[in-house]
């Protein structure tokens, strides 16, 4: 699910205090050419896309944006792509967030890869790419999702057995936990976004 409400307004105020209001005090200013209302558009989805991100992150964040400044005097802002290539290096936004992986999830090809047992594995991957899978990447994420069942089985038969370690329990969990995200995110499909 997407930030909502007291969380998305604590982290667009974070972004504003750690990001926007250092920049334009140190004169990063709106690119030539730009209308100051599309220009404060460009700032609040800043706010808004950004919200996800520790203060320590949108910090540096802010260093990489004053290092790449464009324009003659290299005072202007870069664009919102380049600003959130560098940000996605820095803290990966949760995959809530992303709007490619709720769609996706909650496409056909989520609602298959439910159905088929490879939901984890394809949320892992469109996590990682940050695009969708193509032909030869579906099969590795089978052969990943065969794997894994593999690899619960086994852990179920040693808790039950009393011989899990802490590593496969955790390792356990951690999936379980994953794949019941992706049930919520496919599952909050047709639900209003904030």
């Amino acid at each position: 699910m997407a930030m909502e409400g007291q969380e998305l307004q604590e982290g667009k105020a974070r972004v504003r205090a750690h990001l926007i209001v250092p920049l334009e005090r140190r004169g990063l200013e709106r690119r030539r050419g730009v209308r100051l209302e599309d220009h404060q558009a460009f700032l609040t989805s800043l706010e808004a896309r950004l919200a996800y991100m520790q203060p320590d992150k949108l910090i540096a964040l802010a260093e990489v944006i004053e290092r790449h400044a464009t324009g003659k005097l290299k005072t202007n802002w870069p664009t919102e792509v380049s600003i959130m290539n560098w940000a996605r290096l820095m803290q990966v936004p949760p995959a809530s967030e992303s709007r490619l992986v709720r769609t996706y999830m909650q496409s056909g090809a989520g609602l298959a890869a439910r159905d088929g047992g490879y939901l984890v594995e394809l949320f892992g991957y469109l996590k990682k790419w940050g695009a969708p899978p193509n032909g030869y990447s579906m099969s590795e994420i089978r052969k990943e999702a065969d794997h894994n069942r593999g690899k619960l089985a086994a852990i179920r038969r040693a808790v039950s057995a009393g011989r899990a370690t802490a590593s496969e329990i955790q390792w356990q969990q951690g999936y379980l936990s994953t794949e019941a995200r992706c049930l919520d995110i496919i599952n909050a499909k047709g639900k209003v976004d904030a």
